[in-house]
């Protein structure tokens, strides 16, 4: 194996079930966010041998797994995007009952904000990229995404009071 490719699947091993969980989070349905991980993995491997040193692998990734997902957005025309859960909680215990049904309210609360409110949310909570890296990804500005962010949170506050 080459160590190249060895590279590779390293950084996927490492970084791929963060990308996973931020695109399930994004799109709306688990087999989308599989195929736009796929995809974010075909762009990064055409693009490995010529990256440029990377300051956060993670960062690059993401804005990788993100652009990616954008344009799967354009090709389904689909605006509402956020993953939404299957509620198992009949056989659980109470308590993790409770917090399932914790995270089904903040997620349908996520699921309701504007889509450029609700992806710097998943950008910066889910993926846990930094503003700056969250407005790189979205090409906006640093002002812009901590705007929608304090909205989204504001919105957020709100709703789940």
């Amino acid at each position: 194996m080459s160590k190249q490719r060895r590279e590779f699947l390293e950084l996927l091993d490492l970084h791929g079930p963060s990308l996973l969980a931020m695109l399930r989070r994004l799109c709306r349905n688990p087999h989308d966010a599989e195929d736009v991980l796929q995809e974010t993995a075909i762009r990064v491997w055409r693009s490995f041998g010529r990256r440029p040193i990377l300051r956060s692998p993670r960062a690059w990734l993401m804005t990788i797994a993100y652009r990616a997902f954008v344009d799967h957005c354009h090709r389904q025309s689909s605006h509402d995007v956020l993953h939404d859960v299957a509620d198992h909680r009949d056989n659980m215990p109470d308590s993790i009952a409770e917090h399932a049904e914790h995270c089904g309210r903040v997620r349908s609360a996520i699921g309701e904000l504007p889509p450029d409110i609700r992806q710097v949310v998943v950008l910066h909570y889910t993926a846990q990229l930094t503003i700056r890296d969250t407005a790189k990804a979205m090409n906006i500005s640093v002002g812009t995404a901590k705007s929608r962010l304090n909205t989204a949170l504001v919105k957020l506050r709100k709703v789940l009071a």
